[in-house]
């Protein structure tokens, strides 16, 4: 698969991402995965999003989201390490975010941190098909949502490929554009709500738990997210709620 982009210096930018994406997974990521911890480091979803559907709410406590029709839920949980500055040192973990849509194509990435027994929720029509990359591509259809959980890797978010620059997609010292040591489980699940016949009913389904994932695919992500924000557009990075 490839990305298709309209401005020639992209060719440039997008290559210099992709070289020093290549490079800092050679050099960090394929050493750190014989240390790695399972299960759950690498999690896969589908999900289902319309934004033409009627936007109806279907939760009537005021401490619970509503979900509208049309647009589906990501939930993630970080159940690793302390939570509590008064009992030791607080870890970040990270969840590089990838998201594809129904022809395989990566639009969004973005590398978010949760601290531990966090839940962090992200609406796919706001957080992660909004700024969507690829050209012609549609923000709303059926895909796939992939996270790796990970080490923070790049803690001041400063641009391998653009000194001084700060790194696309990268937050909180969440990088997916280079590599990771990746990290203990991350805990999550795709919530739907669908309206037949006038009657809303919500779906929630668990993340496929690939254990700690394939070696190649973790090298594709971090190479095509490194390629997809490499064109310095701004778009193709997906957003991250409530970052501490």
């Amino acid at each position: 698969m490839s990305i298709s982009l309209e401005k020639p210096k992209w060719l440039v930018r997008g290559a210099l991402a992709l070289v020093a994406g290549a490079a800092f997974v050679a050099s960090a990521a394929m050493p750190a995965r014989a240390g790695m911890i399972g299960p759950g480091n690498a999690l896969f979803g589908s999900y289902d999003s319309e934004p033409t559907k009627p936007l109806a709410t279907t939760s009537t406590d005021p401490l619970d989201p509503a979900i509208p029709v049309g647009d589906s839920i990501l939930r993630l949980i970080n159940p690793v390490g302390n939570a509590n500055f008064g009992l030791g040192t607080v870890v970040n973990q990270c969840a590089m975010i990838y998201v594809f849509d129904n022809d395989e194509e990566m639009g969004e990435c973005c590398g978010c941190p949760i601290s531990p027994t966090r839940l962090q929720t992200y609406s796919f029509q706001k957080d992660l098909l909004s700024n969507w990359g690829l050209s012609g591509g549609v923000a709303g259809g059926d895909g796939i949502v992939v996270v790796r959980s990970a080490l923070i890797n790049n803690r001041n978010c400063l641009s391998f490929a653009f000194p001084f620059a700060q790194a696309p997609g990268c937050n909180g010292g969440c990088d997916p554009t280079v590599g990771y040591s990746v990290n203990g489980p991350l805990l999550g699940s795709i919530t739907e709500a669908e309206q037949v016949d006038g009657t809303t009913n919500i779906l929630e389904t668990p993340l496929f738990n690939n254990a700690s994932g394939d070696l190649t695919n973790d090298h594709y992500l971090i190479s095509q997210c490194s390629a997809q924000l490499g064109n310095d557009s701004g778009t193709g990075i997906c957003n991250c709620p409530n970052v501490d």
